[in-house]
This record gives structure tokens, sequence and C-alpha cells, in this order.
């Protein structure tokens, strides 16, 4: 087996309180059953804690969705308490993510953790990827799979090649990987009022995305008087890791789920919403103003497989 990742992935390190958000908010936290089997022994009175806040395989979650076992400092108690090896699976993994496509697994970090968009977004130069061999069972493909596999990532590949050649203009690699112009800056959608439907129909994360889409409609109401532009806040080179990143996440998953077209300009959807909308995002967010406003996109876009869908079918020719 093949393992691939993004030449940072291996730097990453939960920032713990340091980091001004928390993944322990927000987000319903699932215990696998080898954990909540280990919760079961745990002794004493924090043993009885830990169980009478488990109902239906996950954990009881507080007021604004926040994990019982998240102390005043944003630090976890479990994890103090049993250490690293008694979280749950998806508490050990998170933010990381991984994709099989036969025998080449690919792993990386989800923009919705603001220490791996800083990671992106502060790498010197093109995002590279490193491959390195691994003992992780592979999933068959029959040869006609398999040659299907190795078209789209040979197609994938040019993308990248494209996004990190300093000689074509942003512009050029732009039309060259999207067929994107910047004629009408939403395409495909005919204005911002199209692309703010849409956005409109899907379910929200939280009230952080309420407020943010509240914004960033207010905006898009008033551009009449003052037409909508890129802010300025992304750089050449952060845009193009960041496109360059989540074609990475999502393109090849045509493969299992179709809708080639709409995975791919999910990229250039997402980059669009950051650079044309990155303070509304942001908002009063501690921190880096960028990083806030990939982190929230990401939260709201990339974490439902409803949303997904709805976006890339939208987006797909």
């Amino acid at each position: 087996m093949i393992l691939r990742k993004p030449d940072f992935y291996d730097q990453f390190k939960c920032i713990a309180s340091r980091c001004s958000d928390t993944c322990c908010v927000g987000w319903e936290i699932d215990i696998d059953e080898a954990t909540q089997e280990v919760y079961r022994k745990v002794a004493g009175a924090f043993g009885e804690r830990l169980r009478a806040n488990i109902e239906d395989g996950h954990f009881k979650m507080l007021p604004h969705d926040r994990c019982p076992f998240l102390d005043k400092d944003n630090l976890c108690e479990v994890y103090q308490n049993l250490g690293e090896d008694a979280l749950c699976d998806i508490c050990t993994e998170h933010p990381r993510f991984v994709e099989v496509y036969g025998d080449i697994m690919e792993r990386g970090l989800g923009l919705c953790c603001e220490e791996a968009a800083r990671l992106l977004l502060e790498g010197e130069g093109p995002l590279a990827f490193t491959s390195e061999e691994c003992d992780e069972p592979e999933d068959e493909l029959d040869d006609d799979d398999r040659e299907v596999r190795n078209e789209v990532l040979y197609m994938r590949e040019s993308f990248f090649k494209t996004l990190a050649d300093s000689s074509i203009s942003l512009g050029n690699k732009l039309y060259q990987v999207f067929g994107y112009t910047g004629e009408n800056i939403f395409e495909p959608f005919e204005s911002a009022c199209a692309m703010l439907e849409l956005l409109g129909k899907a379910e929200s994360y939280g009230p952080d995305w309420d407020a943010a889409f509240a914004r960033i409609k207010a905006r898009v109401e008033a551009a009449d008087a003052k037409p909508l532009s890129d802010q300025g806040f992304f750089t050449e080179n952060e845009s193009c890791r960041l496109l360059t990143y989540l074609i990475y996440r999502h393109y090849a998953k045509c493969l299992f789920e179709g809708h080639e077209q709409g995975k791919l300009k999910f990229a250039l959807f997402f980059w669009n919403l950051a650079r044309f909308f990155t303070r509304e995002l942001a908002g009063n967010a501690p921190g880096d103003i960028k990083i806030n406003a990939v982190k929230i996109l990401s939260k709201q876009l990339e974490y439902c497989q409803e949303i997904m869908e709805l976006v890339e079918i939208s987006l797909d020719e």
C-alpha cells in the first residue's frame, strides 16, 4: 500500500488550550464500541461520571454543544485522567481524514482545525505531497477500476502541476484547471444572489455560521452600491495551496460518488467564498482573519455529506 500525505501533515500537533476554537464544541461526539467497553471498566468517581454522560453511543452535550469533559481551559479531562489511549476513535483521529483508492491510501487534515489551516496557508511555495510504503490493507480493484482510478489520479496530478507552475499567471491557472475566466466572478452561478440562495438551502452547523451568513447576505444585498470584489487577504501562493488542497481532498472521490466536475469546482467555489467574504466569514473571531474564514467555511461545507452533495450537484456540468 502507498501512503500519500500533504507535506505539512507530519508537522501537525493539536495546540489544545492555545487554540482560539475547540473541536470539542459544536459536534456530536460518537464513542466507538471498543472505547465504550473501556469506559465501562473505569473505576471510581471519574468512571461513574463517564458512564453518566454517555447516551446512545455518544457523549451528552452540555448547553452550547460543549463536551461534558472539556474543562474551563478547553483541555480534555478524559485525556488528563486516563491518557491518550483512552480517547475514542473520533477524538484520536480528528481532524485527520483518510481515503483509500485500491492500493493507495491518502491522509490529510481537515481545515475545520485552525492549526491545520495555518500549516496549509503559511507553507512556503507550492503544496507538495509525500509518498511512502505502509502496511495498511488495500481495497481490491479489478483491472478496469484500477485503470479508471489511475486516469482520475493522473488528471488530478495535472491540476496540481498547473497550480504549482510559477511561470503561469494565476488567471491562466484558474482557466486551465477550472475553465474560470473571471468575467463572471461567481461562475458557474449567474450572480452572487444565486450563490447565496444555494448557501441558504444548507442546514447550518451552528450560531457562528448563522452570524457569518447574515453578514454575507447583507453585503450581497448592498452590492448595487458597492460591487463585490476580492478583499485581498489571500496571496497567490496561499490561493494556489488552498485550491490544490481542496482538489486533493475531494476530487478523487468522484470514483465512488460521481459528480467529477462538481468535486473539482468545489475548490473554486470555496476559494471564491473565502476571498470575496473574508471579513464576513471571520467576523470578530480572534486570530488570523484568513484562517478563521477558511475554518468556518470548512465546518459548514465539508463536514456534512448532504451539504457537499447539494453543492457538488449545483456545480456539476
